[in-house]
């Protein structure tokens, strides 16, 4: 009777143990499949601006040049920016790229952001020229 005893004790324990390591592994998978997402955006999704120089996304995770980019376009679809965007070189996070002097309407960004990790997110929103 003791050896049942201790033996339901000793799997019950086992259980609780697995219970709790796989909890931490969901955890931690989380963190390994980190994807970038915008935490600001200059101009922001709908304003009313004149004139932006450039537009300016920081994310939540480092990129990779490489793969990740930004277009501009006007509400032709035609895309605005002449030059590439690029990637701080000092967080690896933010993505820039220059704007022409652009007439009055309304411009599409659209962006595709590779993490360090190599999980690619992307987006677009749209903003409006006085």
């Amino acid at each position: 009777m003791r050896k049942s005893l201790f033996h339901g004790s000793v799997i019950h324990a086992f259980l609780r143990l697995s219970v709790i390591a796989g909890v931490l592994s969901l955890g931690s998978i989380g963190q390994a499949w980190a994807h970038a997402q915008p935490e600001t955006q200059t101009p922001v999704a709908g304003a009313v601006v004149s004139a932006p120089q450039e537009v300016r996304i920081t994310y939540n995770e480092t990129l990779e040049p490489a793969f990740s980019s930004l277009v501009v376009s006007n509400a032709q679809g035609k895309q605005v920016n002449g030059a590439k965007a690029e990637v701080d070189t000092t967080t690896h996070k933010t993505m820039r790229v220059a704007l022409p002097t652009l007439p009055a309407g309304e411009y599409q960004v659209k962006w595709i952001a590779v993490a360090s990790d190599g999980h690619r997110t992307q987006g677009s929103y749209k903003f409006t020229v006085k």
